[in-house]
Formats: C-alpha cells, structure tokens, sequence
C-alpha cells in the first residue's frame, strides 16, 4: 500500500505529488529528500514537513520559508499528512494550498559593468557582481 505525498525540490524550485510505501516509509522518505537524519515540523493539526535534520549546518544555494514558521528549511521536502494517531497519510489539503504556504529565496549574481577607454581601446568589462535574494513559490509539476 502507498500514500501520496508533496516533495519539494528546491534546486528546482517545484513541488509534485510523489508516493511512498507505507511498508518502506522511513526509508523512501530519506530517499526523496536526500538525507540520512530527518525531523518533521508542523503545518497545522494534520500536515507536517519532513525536513533534513542537519539542513541548516550545510553550505546553502537556497532555503524554503513556512508561512507563519519562525525558521529557513534547508533541503527538499516532503509534506505529509498525519492521522488522528500521529500516523503518516496522505495530504489533506491539496498541492495548491500547500504551495501558497513555502517561499524558496535563492542569491542571484548580477554583473557591474564599467567602461573603460584609452588611446587605442575602448570597450566594458565586469568590475564586480551585486548579489540579491529572490523569492519565489514552488511551481506545480502536474502527475505524469
């Protein structure tokens, strides 16, 4: 038996609708992510995100904010739901709301130019970049 479930790859800046078997949870869900250590932090009452427990300790290209949750995610994530036990299932919520809720920043590097002339050349060249932090919601990869 398998649940479905939402995987963000933030590299990719995408989130879709995976699935994990139930009979190898533990282990399909630290192949997704992509980390031996997880931790899982709380959406509301029935989601969760299960993040890369040491996450953060690693060098970052990028992080994902949780609306209304005070730390960066690193990694991928998996959004789960979670039964009235505590027991992993699938999401409630759909893929859209889900989507609303994460913002993925990411430095982007900008080229300064300066121009320079002198009595036989003329012409620019990259003085130094401006580096800035772009956000963006994870774009839906619709189920194949």
């Amino acid at each position: 038996m398998t649940i479905s479930a939402y995987l963000v790859e933030v590299e990719r800046r995408t989130i879709r609708i995976v699935t994990i078997d139930r009979a190898n949870s533990l282990a399909d869900i630290r192949q997704h992510i992509g980390c031996g250590l997880i931790d899982m932090v709380r959406i509301d009452r029935s989601h969760s995100v299960v993040v890369d427990d040491n996450g953060l300790t690693d060098t970052l290209s990028c992080f994902t904010e949780l609306e209304d949750y005070a730390s960066p995610l690193a990694g991928n994530l998996l959004i789960v739901g979670t039964d009235a036990m505590g027991e992993t299932v699938s999401p409630h919520r759909s893929i859209e709301d889900i989507a609303g809720l994460l913002t993925i920043r990411y430095p982007v590097f900008s080229p300064v130019f300066e121009a320079f002339s002198g009595p036989n050349v003329f012409g620019s060249r990259v003085k130094g970049f401006e580096i800035r932090v772009e956000s963006r919601k994870p774009e839906i990869i619709a189920s194949a």
